[in-house]
């Protein structure tokens, strides 16, 4: 989802069987080019608050927390909000 300078990650889903294997490096990547070809300069996720292998993986590709939203999912988790400058 993206409006004219930002983009909403909903979802990066690697099968379980290939995953730690840089294929949601990969994935990104190719996303990344594509949206600075829209001239799109940040990028927004939320990640479940226990979700550590997600959160790892994106502050592995840059992404810094910037907010968190309490009780955000449906189970009464909180998310964290996170952000990547790519241009």
């Amino acid at each position: 989802m993206h409006s004219p300078d930002s983009a909403d990650l909903l979802n990066i889903c690697i099968h379980p069987d290939y995953q730690h294997q840089g294929l949601g490096s990969q994935l990104f990547e190719y996303l990344t080019q594509q949206l600075q070809i829209l001239n799109i300069d940040t990028v927004f996720i939320e990640v479940r608050a226990s979700n550590k292998s997600a959160f790892l993986f994106y502050q592995k590709l840059g992404f810094k927390v910037i907010d968190s939203r309490k009780k955000y999912y449906s189970n009464g988790e909180d998310a964290k909000i996170l952000r990547l400058k790519i241009i």
